[in-house]
């Protein structure tokens, strides 16, 4: 169905496959994607009922009110400014999860479960739709990709577009519910940073950025630069700043490059890519 969109561009409902979808997540002990998906489905239900969802149009409602406690008055919020979203701009809505990510998360109110801790699903054309948006000079494509990826991680509440007094935060994030592998060590807060340039990330803007995290007193940060940083493969420049930071003051940057970004859109395990990586960083592996 999305890819009908993006041949005719022509919208098309697709809530009934995203409520079969959490319909089977929720059997299958997973709250958070179950909830997710749910939401993904009312961006849908709103844009078919231009900005109403109701008890009457379908089970949307009885799934979200009785099952996970949303008030009628916090969907009929959501609903209306879904459809807002969607008439303001017509294009980018034509995925739910865009609209989504344009949402507060006062929606968000599910710990993961054991079963869905490990679990990671994305829309891979939604990805692919961004990534072919890199490189358009404003960074706005790759901080709504970080920002999105982050987002599909179940137990990580994303934000993006934060600011402090005194400087700009691409994307928050905070990790919730009980920790099972390696995310324990990353701390209950962590950061990143979007450098959407056409050269590798300097020495510069990995020492910017460690500064940043130490503000705020982070252990943990993700540099999402397009192309890599200087000194890749070897151990000189931003590389070498990069294992410096965490030998000299034990915070982890992990570089997420345009290839890196490549694989997820064709289906690798983005919680699988961090591990490897932050592995790499706090132990100096060379793969």
């Amino acid at each position: 169905m999305v890819t009908y969109q993006q041949e005719t561009g022509s919208y098309s409902h697709k809530g009934m496959p995203l409520v079969w979808i959490s319909d089977c997540h929720l059997r299958l002990d997973h709250p958070v994607l179950a909830k997710r998906y749910l939401m993904l489905t009312a961006c849908e239900d709103a844009i078919k009922d231009k900005g109403e969802i109701t008890s009457e149009t379908g089970g949307l409602y009885f799934r979200m009110v009785w099952n996970f406690g949303l008030s009628h008055q916090e969907l009929d919020r959501y609903a209306k400014t879904i459809w807002r979203f969607y008439r303001d701009h017509p294009s980018e809505a034509l995925f739910p999860e865009w609209i989504l990510q344009e949402l507060d998360q006062e929606w968000i109110t599910e710990y993961p479960s054991q079963r869905e801790a490990t679990l990671y699903e994305v829309n891979t054309r939604y990805v692919m739709w961004l990534l072919a948006r890199l490189g358009a000079g404003d960074g706005k494509a790759l901080e709504r990709l970080a920002h999105y990826l982050l987002s599909s991680m179940p137990g990580c509440r994303a934000y993006k577009g934060m600011r402090s007094k005194s400087t700009d935060y691409d994307v928050m994030c905070c990790i919730e519910g009980l920790g099972l592998d390696f995310r324990t060590e990353l701390g209950r807060y962590f950061i990143c940073e979007c450098k959407d340039w056409d050269s590798p990330a300097d020495f510069s803007a990995i020492a910017k950025f460690c500064r940043v995290l130490d503000s705020v007193k982070c252990r943990f940060g993700i540099l999402f630069s397009r192309h890599g940083i200087t000194g890749a493969g070897r151990s000189t420049d931003a590389e070498r700043e990069q294992l410096k930071v965490f030998q000299d003051r034990g915070l982890v940057i992990v570089v997420v490059s345009e290839p890196d970004l490549e694989r997820v859109a064709a289906g690798a395990n983005f919680v699988a890519m961090l591990r490897s990586k932050y592995e790499d960083v706090r132990l100096d592996l060379r793969r």
